[in-house]
């Protein structure tokens, strides 16, 4: 692996700023300016962005030293995730100040957020996912840390439709679980950097042990992407110093409804069996309710 500082990047580009194209300036430009974005991005999809061809994208890789744009992406990448430690974020955020309210600027990273996801997502794999869940005897969800939430809403959802989810939560009595697994059972998991070491060493015990792994990560370079039968990509930005799980939240959804579209008279039924059991229990408040019976009148 390459370890490079940001300084080192930085040292590379001047040196060869006097050998730069047009072209390659703009994408010089770019790059600096969304140095986070593009630790995640393509090759095409940052040409598309900086607004050259990714033949260009792969000539400026090569004119700093490295084999390629995978190599320089991933030198990125060592400069982004050492940049996220929370406190540097805070103060890095603190420095940039505020161009307008934090509601405008927050939405709007999460709305480039989901257009990004659709520009990279592949719709093959999204698709084969979808099938091996659907047939899966078992589904196993190892997520962790902030990510936790959203293995807990897809856990949360897929009990509404009648799959049999397991939500594992840390390493008590995971490992023991996960030995009951077998090929026909399928384990997601959800990480994003800084990367959860719980996360990366359950689903690579799961892998290991033969089971149909999907991973939920921003990058094929994510530490779980290797150990993954499937690999779905979702970008994440960053807003101060927590993590936005806009794009992550948003495929989901789309798991959880593709799922659904694909056995709609059973899901129907069992929701409609699932509608009386919560009305029994008055499971959603209700004004008529009153000490948790319903009320007569």
């Amino acid at each position: 692996m390459i370890f490079l500082q940001k300084e080192g990047f930085m040292e590379k580009l001047k040196r060869k700023q006097g050998e730069l194209t047009q072209a390659q300036k703009k994408l010089a430009e770019y790059v600096l300016q969304n140095l986070e974005e593009v630790a995640f991005m393509s090759a095409s999809v940052l040409g598309r962005k900086a607004g050259v061809s990714e033949s260009t994208v792969v000539r400026f890789s090569q004119l700093l030293g490295y084999k390629g744009f995978p190599e320089l992406k991933e030198a990125l990448r060592e400069v982004v995730i050492e940049r996220l430690d929370t406190s540097k974020r805070l103060s890095m955020y603190l420095e940039k100040g505020q161009e307008e309210h934090i509601l405008f600027q927050s939405v709007k990273k999460d709305r480039a957020v989901l257009d990004l996801l659709l520009e990279t997502v592949s719709i093959r794999d999204f698709d084969n996912v979808i099938e091996t869940l659907e047939n899966a005897k078992r589904i196993y969800i190892v997520s962790h840390r902030s990510a936790y939430a959203i293995g807990y809403y897809l856990a949360f959802y897929l009990h509404w439709l009648g799959f049999p989810a397991v939500l594992l939560k840390g390493k008590d009595f995971s490992y023991e679980v996960l030995t009951l697994g077998d090929k026909d059972d399928v384990v997601i998991g959800i990480t994003f950097p800084r990367y959860s070491s719980e996360t990366v060493e359950l689903f690579s015990f799961a892998a290991d042990r033969g089971m149909k792994t999907v991973a939920i990560t921003d990058d094929y370079l994510s530490p779980i992407a290797s150990k993954a039968s499937y690999v779905l990509t979702v970008p994440t930005d960053f807003i101060s110093f927590v993590d936005s799980l806009t794009g992550p939240m948003s495929l989901v959804n789309a798991v959880i409804v593709a799922l659904s579209l694909r056995n709609l008279e059973a899901i129907k039924e069992r929701l409609q069996g699932l509608e009386k059991v919560w009305e029994e229990k008055s499971v959603y408040w209700r004004e008529s309710y009153k000490g948790g019976k319903a009320n007569d009148k």
